[in-house]
């Protein structure tokens, strides 16, 4: 049987899963949208778009995942505010893991360039709306800089608790404990 105090091996690899293609996603967004208009370009919005509907597909798995498994018990050590301040940003990650992919293929979709998952069409319903395409990219944009916060704060916690020689906090996301 597994450990109690930590997670289960399958929200470990959801959870690792997810935080590496969001990296990925951060660093191809801010490369791909300085390309010049062209093949490579295409290439690389293509990916951004298939990544980031991977990351909604498993958010959506994530977060059933989640609903029916308890995550362990926090640490007596982690206080009444440390506990609050996790729950939201928790709450805030799941809610921007599933707005995220949205945004950025409505902006598409109003855009007229449509979506493909890695190389398989999506239907394009969305009719040519620039200035609509406009504000999904804006809201795009605000949730990537929102995510990159809340990146910020979850790895301020860990590094709260990775320098406590006695916490074993870290080790509930570790596959290898």
């Amino acid at each position: 049987m597994g450990n109690p105090q930590a997670y289960t091996k399958t929200a470990m690899l959801l959870h690792w899963v997810t935080a590496s293609l969001l990296i990925t996603l951060f660093l191809l967004g801010w490369y791909m949208v300085d390309l010049p208009k062209g093949p490579l370009r295409g290439q690389n919005f293509a990916l951004h778009k298939s990544l980031g509907a991977s990351v909604l597909i498993l958010s959506l798995w994530r977060l059933g995942w989640r609903l029916g498994h308890s995550p362990p018990l926090l640490p007596l050590s982690v206080t009444a505010w440390q506990a609050a301040l996790a729950r939201a940003v928790h709450a805030l990650f799941y809610l921007l893991l599933l707005t995220q992919p949205l945004t950025g293929y409505l902006s598409s979709e109003f855009n007229g360039h449509g979506t493909s998952f890695f190389g398989l069409p999506l239907p394009l319903w969305g009719t040519l709306n620039l200035p609509l395409s406009e504000f999904f990219v804006r809201l795009h944009v605000i949730g990537s800089l929102a995510l990159l916060g809340l990146l910020a704060t979850h790895l301020a916690g860990v590094l709260s608790h990775a320098f406590h020689p006695r916490d074993r906090f870290l080790r509930r996301m570790l596959p290898w404990n």
